[in-house]
């Protein structure tokens, strides 16, 4: 399937007001950030009606979550609308009129829908994060732990502002004592850094046999498979080494360049390594470069929940393909036509056999 770049959407598109919810939190990726500043920079009326919330938000944010009362905060929202009674609007309706024009007091009425919803959002956000732990940001006295299920991404904001996004069927113990003279965290799985750098407390991230440090970056640490860690810097410089090494074997890793550290604690270091399937995932996509069909397969019960089968004839095949958050469906019926195969499924279990043999 032909890759996607994520773009800055054009002036005419309609709104994603979950990416707009997801951004007032904090909890962009970069290119979703761009994606959301180049929206509200084409729609300044949309962007001025959205700048009441900024007050709701920040009260949210910095509210105790189990003090947290969302139905308060749409009250607020509610206070500043006109007297005129907010209409609901079909969201099909809605999309297929986006290019139209609008009369000042209807956009007024939708942007108050919209800092409804964004509301609810981050409300929801915060409140779920509070009902599996104590609080939204890990609290400074007690080890916290975060992780996710399969098929599930979740962004977590940490007490000095570094932001954290796990990837399905992963989890990040943080220290005791986070935010204070200790900065560490241990992952197991998958995850995308984006630290706040701090010259006189590093950032370390332990997974598996590796000891990740940060020089102030964003970085994607990969640990899943039980035999090697791989890091892949974005920006700024990580210094990456084996758990039980001395800091003067680290390696540093600048912008672009990759690191993997085998389970024997051998380093192999990749300048201008990073490769897309390194910080895909990140932006909910699903790429395969020459994957073998293991790694295919780990991926999909990882990101779908599917126990995937296949006759021996595949296993040597690889695949190359990218699924842009598409159903299980249509992602099993594209591998199956890829090598050729014959598709059969049952609950939580697909099979891919070989086809009938073709006539000459």
């Amino acid at each position: 399937m032909a890759d996607k770049t994520p773009n800055v959407p054009p002036a005419d598109d309609p709104a994603d007001w979950d990416a707009i919810a997801r951004f007032h939190a904090g909890e962009s990726t970069p290119q979703e950030t761009a994606a959301v500043q180049g929206w509200l920079a084409a729609h300044p009326d949309e962007a001025a009606a959205l700048d009441s919330l900024n007050d709701v938000t920040g009260k949210l944010s910095s509210a105790t979550p189990r003090g947290l009362d969302v139905e308060a905060a749409l009250r607020r929202v509610h206070d500043r609308r006109n007297a005129d009674q907010v209409v609901s609007i079909d969201s099909q309706r809605a999309a297929r009129r986006a290019s139209q024009p609008v009369p000042a007091r209807r956009w007024q009425r939708v942007a108050t829908l919209a800092a409804a919803s964004i509301v609810l959002a981050v409300g929801a956000r915060m409140v779920w994060h509070s009902a599996r732990d104590t609080g939204y940001t890990p609290s400074s006295s007690a080890t916290q732990t975060y992780a996710t299920a399969v098929g599930q991404r979740d962004s977590v904001r940490l007490p000095d502002g570094t932001r954290v996004v796990l990837a399905p069927e992963s989890k990040m113990r943080v220290a005791a004592g986070y935010g204070g003279d200790v900065r560490e965290v241990e992952l197991r799985g998958e995850a995308y850094f984006d630290v706040h750098h701090d010259e006189e407390r590093p950032f370390l991230v332990r997974a598996g046999g590796a000891a990740i440090r940060d020089l102030g970056t964003t970085f994607t640490v990969r640990a899943t498979n039980g035999q090697s860690v791989r890091v892949a810097v974005t920006s700024g410089t990580v210094s990456l080494a084996p758990a039980k090494a001395e800091p003067s074997s680290a390696v540093v890793l600048k912008p672009g360049d990759a690191g993997t550290i085998a389970i024997d604690g051998r380093m192999l270091v990749e300048r201008a390594g990073v490769v897309e399937t390194d910080t895909a995932w990140a932006r909910g996509r699903l790429v395969f470069r020459e994957a073998p069909v293991a790694v295919v397969r780990d991926e999909l019960r990882r990101w779908y929940g599917i126990d995937l089968q296949m006759d021996s004839a595949f296993a040597t095949r690889h695949l190359s393909m990218t699924f842009d958050d598409e159903p299980v469906e249509r992602v099993l019926e594209v591998i199956a036509l890829s090598l050729g195969g014959e598709l059969s499924r049952q609950g939580t279990t697909a099979v891919i056999k070989q086809g009938p043999a073709r006539a000459r």
